[in-house]
C-alpha cells in the first residue's frame, strides 16, 4: 500500500466511521431530525450542505491565520452565504417542493459546526492536501448518515419508498420531531456498534 493510499484510508476511516459528523459526533442534528423525513428531502439537504460546506472550507483555508478569530469566523460565514445562494437556487429549480420543505433549516447550514468549529479545531491545523481530503470525507460521512436517516424514516412512516409499498406496517410518528430523535438515536447506536466491530476486526487482522 502506497503512502497516498494509506492516507486516504486513514482519512475515510476517521471521517466516515470513527468521527461521523451525524452518527458518531451528533453534529448538525437539528436539520436532520426536522427535515430529513424522506429520502428526497434528505437528498435536497445533502446537496446544499455538501456544496456550502466543502466550498467554504476550501476557500477559507486561504484566510490568513493572523486575523483575529472573530474576524475569521465572520469571513467564513460570509463566504458560506455567497455559496449558499447559487446552491439554493439550483435545488429550488430542480426540486422545488423538497426545497420548500427545508424551510429555515437550509440557510442555517451557513453556520453549521463543520464550518464554524471543525475548521479551526481540526481542518486548518493540517497540511492543505490532507485537509482537503479529510474535509471531503467528513462531508460524505454526514451525507451518508443523513440519507440513511431519511430513508429509514420514510420506510417506517409510509411502509415503503417513493410511494411504493414495501412493508406491511407503517408508523407515521417517525415523521415527527420526536420520532426523528428516536430513529436517529437507534441509527447512531447501530452505526457505532458496526463501526466498532469492523475496526476491531481490522486491528486483529
Amino acid at each position: 500500500m502506497t503512502q497516498y493510499e494509506s492516507r486516504i484510508g486513514t482519512a475515510s476511516k476517521e471521517a466516515i466511521f470513527t468521527s461521523n459528523a451525524l452518527l458518531s459526533s451528533g453534529s448538525i442534528v437539528a436539520p436532520a431530525v426536522v427535515v430529513a423525513t424522506s429520502f428526497m428531502q434528505a437528498a435536497a439537504l445533502c446537496i446544499i450542505f455538501s456544496t456550502v460546506t466543502y466550498i467554504t472550507v476550501v476557500v477559507c483555508s486561504y484566510v490568513p491565520r493572523k486575523l483575529l478569530y472573530t474576524i475569521r469566523i465572520i469571513i467564513y460565514t460570509l463566504v458560506a452565504s455567497l455559496v449558499y445562494v447559487p446552491a439554493a437556487m439550483l435545488v429550488e429549480h430542480f426540486m422545488p417542493s423538497y426545497f420548500a420543505a427545508l424551510g429555515i433549516y437550509a440557510p442555517l447550514l451557513i453556520t453549521n459546526s463543520m464550518i464554524t468549529v471543525r475548521t479551526e479545531a481540526k481542518f486548518y491545523r493540517l497540511k492543505r492536501g490532507y485537509m482537503l481530503q479529510l474535509a471531503a470525507f467528513y462531508v460524505i460521512g454526514y451525507d451518508i448518515g443523513l440519507l440513511a436517516l431519511g430513508t429509514l424514516r420514510e420506510m417506517m412512516a409510509n411502509g415503503g419508498l417513493f410511494g411504493l409499498k414495501m412493508l406491511p406496517i407503517s408508523v407515521p410518528t417517525v415523521s415527527s420531531l420526536f420520532g426523528g430523535f428516536i430513529v436517529l438515536a437507534i441509527l447512531s447506536a447501530g452505526f457505532r456498534w458496526i463501526s466498532a466491530r469492523l475496526l476491531r476486526r481490522e486491528e486483529a487482522a
